[in-house]
């Protein structure tokens, strides 16, 4: 297992070795494995460059705390495993650049069952005429929270049309939106059956299914109302819509008083931004999900640092597991 640390199997039985105590020359080492001491002066050398030996005056060296050694293996590992995934961002977001620009080329346009609406007015539209034409299910994901005001008065007027004409009506938001004074929705709904809205954490983009035969999707999450897909697909609505209900049974209402802190005295909030930063995810795309301001990401990821005595967001991740918090 250790040798994703860096260990081979022969350097991990020299170490075992080492903390047995046993033998005090690298030969009596050798002997009790039965390999080439030469091998095992090569395994001293491999620790020593780990970090796990110190060169002394004594054949083997001196072993350094293992709770401080490999420790800091781990966080060489953590952070090697940032870059990668860091890696696979960006080639992923280039990937995604082609495949518009191929969607974009095409004669055919999308596969049957998919259409692209681009430009804020053309997706604006588009929302109005499903408000209209919608007739029996309205369901959202709105991870926009109280920082991004500019989507609450024309959702809220596309929900107050579909609710007018007793359409089932129901959206999932982000606990940051509890106590937005700007939420009209909450007094209109209270009373109205298979109509309400609920929160949870964090939210992973917008989406709307209208009916059980359609779904939007913003293509670029960072700005969800400038170009959406529009996919009519039965298997891939279905599935989207398996999605939402899921998130609706673990959500909470948003009449309620909210989700209260857990066993480790960590609100909601704070441990899904633990469970995110684990991911490998940066700041923005965080506040995206969590819909606050990059400052109140700052702030948490700084007073969670405090509170577990991480000195860097990969050792808070680290600690945060170690404990059992995530």
């Amino acid at each position: 297992m250790l040798q994703r640390l860096g260990l081979d199997r022969l350097t991990h039985a020299v170490y075992k070795q080492l903390f047995a105590g046993r033998y005090g020359k690298a030969d009596e080492i050798a002997a009790h494995l039965g390999v080439p001491v030469e091998d095992v002066h090569a395994a001293l050398e491999r620790l020593t460059q780990l970090g796990l030996l110190r060169p002394s005056g004594e054949d083997l060296g001196e072993l350094v705390d293992p709770r401080l050694a490999l420790k800091a293996l781990l966080l060489r590992q953590m952070s090697g495993i940032e870059d990668r995934l860091r890696e696979f961002e960006e080639d992923r977001a280039a990937v995604r650049a082609l495949v518009d620009r191929y969607a974009e080329a095409r004669p055919g346009g999308l596969e049957p069952g998919f259409e692209c609406i681009a430009g804020r007015a053309a997706v604006t539209d588009r929302l109005h005429e499903l408000s209209c034409s919608a007739g029996t299910e309205w369901l959202a994901f709105l991870p926009g929270g109280p920082s991004s005001a500019n989507w609450l008065e024309p959702v809220q007027e596309l929900h107050r049309k579909v609710m007018a004409r007793g359409v089932a009506n129901r959206v999932v938001t982000t606990d940051s939106i509890r106590g937005d004074t700007r939420l009209a929705l909450r007094a209109a709904w209270e009373d109205e059956p298979n109509c309400g809205v609920r929160t949870v954490p964090s939210l992973p983009v917008h989406l709307l299914l209208v009916d059980r035969s359609l779904a939007l999707l913003p293509a670029d999450p960072r700005d969800p109302w400038h170009r959406v897909v529009q996919i009519s697909v039965p298997g891939a609505v279905e599935a989207m819509r398996s999605l939402f209900e899921q998130a609706w049974e673990n959500a909470v209402p948003l009449g309620s008083s909210g989700p209260g802190l857990d066993d480790h005295g960590l609100s909601a909030r704070e441990k899904e931004l633990l469970r995110l930063m684990a991911r490998g995810l940066n700041d923005e795309a965080i506040r995206r999900r969590l819909g606050v301001s990059l400052r109140t990401v700052r702030r948490i990821v700084a007073e969670l640092c405090a509170r577990l005595g991480a000195a860097s967001r990969f050792e808070a991740g680290y600690q945060a597991a170690k404990r059992g918090w995530i």
